[in-house]
This record gives C-alpha cells, structure tokens and sequence, in this order.
C-alpha cells in the first residue's frame, strides 16, 4: 500500500492491517531521492546492504535519533545541573585583573521531566533483481506496544519523502543478505596529536552551542591525555558521538555534544559495540557506568579508566 501524506497521528490509515501482522516500511524507486539519501547518511554510492540510523534533519528523526522527554507538572520538581562556558575577568594582585574563561555547573530547578529512549529505527538500503532499490526498515509488529514508534517511523518517510509503502508480503526477501553499517568512523590506528583531533571535533561540533563545544572538546582532551588506542566517530544518526577505547583495560568511552547526556562507559569489544542501536547503547542495563557531567567528572573518569 502507498501512503502519499504530509504526516500521520495516528494509525487507522492502517486498519486493514491485522493485529500482530509483520509490516515493512519502505520507500519504492528510490533513486528518485539520492540527494536526500545521502543527507541522511548513506553513501554516494548507495550500495546495496547500507544501514543507518538517519540523520537528525526534523522532528521524527530526532525521536528516533536521540532521547526525547514529556515534562511532568505533578510531581516535584527535579534538581539538574547547567553547564555554562563563562568569561570573567580575574583579580591577579597589584590592582590587576586578567580575563579568564572556564566552564561552570549551575544548580538548578525545572519540572521533572520523564525520558524515553530514542525508538532507532535503522533504514537499509536493498537492490531487486531488476536493479531498482528500496529503502526500508527491518520488520516490524503491528501492535499496540509499538504504536508510537509506527507512526514516527511512518512520518520519518513522510515528512522526508513524502510517501512511503507499507508492505505485508515476501517480507523475508526484502532484507540484503549482507549488511554495511554506517553509523561509525573509524579513525586509523597509529599516534594522533591533539591539535588534530580537535580539528576533527570542532567540526563535528559546529553547529552546537559555544558551552556544548567546549564541554566536549575539554572532556575529550581530558580522556585522550590518557593515550587511547582507538577512536570512532558517529555517523548519520550517531553524528556528535565519539568513542575512545582502551583495548587492554576493555573499556570503551562514549562522549557526545549533547550536554544533558552523560559519558558513558562499556567493558564490550568495539564489535559487538558497533551493532548496538542508540537505544541499547543509552540503556543503562548495558552501561559498566554512566558519569554525568559535573564537577566530579574527570575524578570519576579517571576511575573507570586507570581504576
């Protein structure tokens, strides 16, 4: 079935669809759309068997890329902390002053907000026998539990392409038989000075607020004083991640630009890291640790990577 919308809200554009029944979300002929393929992070080669976890470009791709919150006015309100990227000028002696910048955390109060984990719909890239190609999503339940994450999914194809199938058929065909991640970028092994891998992270940080690219470039100074062996960098959906490994003491640390996230830790080889979705990756079942961002930070790093 084709759904030509701007957007849906809900599911009875589906009715014909049984309770329980495995759907496919696809986009057919979709050489029509290279462009905004390869903006939402496949290859310019489009290769058959691509994954990605599509790039932040509106708000269905952000619930599926990134944890989303309702806030809650009933409860009590909830203390968080603010980073802020604060210029002052500092007294020296002798009647002098120097200007001096620094990030600082902030107590503050809002209401309380209840996180869900992004829904990380990946969409592949799959080639038919007459070369024509799709994109699609893997197979999916119509129920009731997955509602919401139907219908962000769907306007992910709507609100993109502007239309999207929704296939019931032959559904084992449809996936590649070989996968082509694309959600990370993996630095090559060997010594990399700081002055270029703040390049690197200036650029992924671009877009971010002046706080949010200080915090991130200041952590990941912090964590690469300790002579990593490993860096990757998010892709796509992923984009604004970085991950520094420490193969002997098997830890894997995750920054991001996104200062209301914490630092995560893992004791998982990059292998068996690098298939797990956004959601599993921010589920704290997973995590060795989660080290939020505050003034005991590098203490707390410190920790978990020299013990």
């Amino acid at each position: 079935m084709l759904l030509k919308k701007k957007r849906i809200n809900k599911l009875s554009c589906l009715n014909w669809v049984k309770e329980g029944q495995k759907i496919v979300i696809a986009l057919q002929d979709a050489i029509r759309f290279k462009d905004k393929l390869i903006k939402l992070g496949f290859s310019a080669e489009l290769k058959n068997g691509e994954k990605i976890l599509p790039l932040v470009v509106n708000p269905a791709t952000a619930r599926n890329a990134e944890v989303f919150y309702k806030i809650d006015r009933i409860q009590p309100k909830e203390t968080y902390c603010q980073p802020l990227w604060w210029t002052h000028n500092e007294w020296i002696g002798k009647g002098e002053t120097q200007e001096v910048s620094e990030y600082v955390y902030i107590q503050r109060t809002r209401f309380k907000r209840i996180n869900y984990l992004p829904y990380s719909i990946e969409l592949t890239l799959k080639y038919n026998k007459n070369g024509t190609f799709f994109v699609v999503t893997d197979i999916i339940e119509f129920c009731k539990q997955n509602e919401k994450m139907l219908i962000n999914t769907i306007n992910i194809f709507l609100t993109y392409f502007g239309e999207c199938n929704i296939l019931t058929e032959n559904l084992d065909n449809i996936s590649p038989n070989k996968v082509i991640r694309l959600n990370w970028d993996i630095l090559p092994q060997g010594d990399y000075p700081w002055e270029k891998i703040e390049k690197v992270l200036e650029r992924v940080s671009k877009k971010s607020s002046k706080t949010s690219r200080r915090i991130l470039i200041d952590n990941c100074r912090y964590i690469n004083s300790f002579s990593p062996d490993f860096m990757a960098l998010g892709r796509s959906g992923f984009s604004g991640y970085v991950i520094w490994g420490f193969s002997n003491q098997k830890r894997y640390i995750l920054e991001s630009i996104y200062t209301n996230n914490a630092t995560y830790v893992f004791g998982k080889d990059w292998k068996e890291l690098s298939k797990l979705s956004k959601a599993e990756i921010l589920n704290e079942n997973l995590q060795i640790a989660r080290i939020i961002h505050n003034n005991n930070w590098k203490q707390n790093i410190n920790q978990f990577i020299q013990g």
